[in-house]
């Protein structure tokens, strides 16, 4: 006879087991990606070459919402989640705080044109390929109060932008209340209370230094580094050996996790 609950706990840890391997996987493509690569003089570069550079960051226009999020500090980019505020206290590792609990419901990222100067050249940077990659909205298209939409899924089942591991932003965190951003997105309803909902951002701050390893195409002269087929967009305001750091505290983290789900996955099913 079938034990449902065995069925049930064997489903779940299946699921883990496949979350943690999927996210396992992004890391190491992201890890080889750049290993071995260094920065390098971007002369002569052509279309389709894969192109590593670190330098200062130059800012032509800033994305949607930037000034609520960053106050006067000028950014180029930025990743963001959208969040609602739930029961309880958690630890914020970004801030370093005690903070009430808060859930997310969707991630994306915001462009404005920007890029590095190395060695004196000028690479603009496109951050479309994760847009691509993780089927990320628009912040402008979200509905805030949503109850259907702003559902706030189980970690295994969700794939944010936020946690991808091609990107490792830490040094410049922005923050806003809803309410603050009425005029960029959408709410529901009237009555949503917008001030129960808030948006978390790390960006990219003029001035800064990036790390930034993808594929180049030419666009009007202009060299442009992005992601392609077979190429991540890889960014890192910490070098290319904190960002190395981080892959290996992911892949840590993601192995032990499919260690454990596959060793009680046996256990279960015997």
């Amino acid at each position: 006879m079938v034990d449902i609950g065995q069925v049930v706990v064997g489903g779940l840890l299946a699921l883990i087991g496949a979350w943690a391997a999927y996210r396992l996987s992004t890391v190491a493509r992201a890890a080889v990606a750049v290993a071995g690569a260094s920065p390098e003089p971007p002369t002569g570069v052509v279309d389709g070459e894969t192109v590593t550079v670190e330098g200062e960051v130059f800012v032509e226009d800033t994305p949607v919402a930037a000034d609520r999020l960053f106050g006067d500090r000028e950014v180029g980019a930025y990743v963001w989640r959208a969040r609602f505020l739930s029961d309880g206290y958690d630890y914020d590792s970004d801030r370093g705080e005690l903070r009430r609990q808060r859930s997310t419901f969707a991630s994306g990222v915001e462009s404005g044109r920007f890029g590095v100067t190395s060695d004196g050249r000028d690479v603009y940077v496109d951050l479309s390929w994760l847009d691509r990659a993780y089927g990320s909205p628009a912040l402008a298209d979200l509905e805030v109060g949503n109850p259907v939409r702003n559902a706030s899924l189980p970690f295994f089942l969700t794939r944010y932008v936020w946690d991808a591991p091609y990107v490792h932003l830490d040094g410049t965190l922005g923050e806003s209340p809803a309410d603050r951003l009425t005029d960029v997105f959408e709410l529901y309803r009237s009555d949503v209370r917008a001030e129960e909902f808030s948006v978390d951002a790390r960006g990219v701050p003029a001035d800064g230094r990036l790390f930034a390893h993808g594929e180049v195409r030419i666009e009007d002269g202009d060299p442009v580094l992005t992601g392609g087929d077979g190429t991540p967009l890889v960014l890192s305001d910490r070098g290319r050996d904190g960002l190395v750091r981080a892959l290996g505290w992911r892949a840590a983290r993601y192995g032990l996790a499919l260690a454990a789900a596959g060793g009680l996955l046996a256990w279960v099913v015997v």
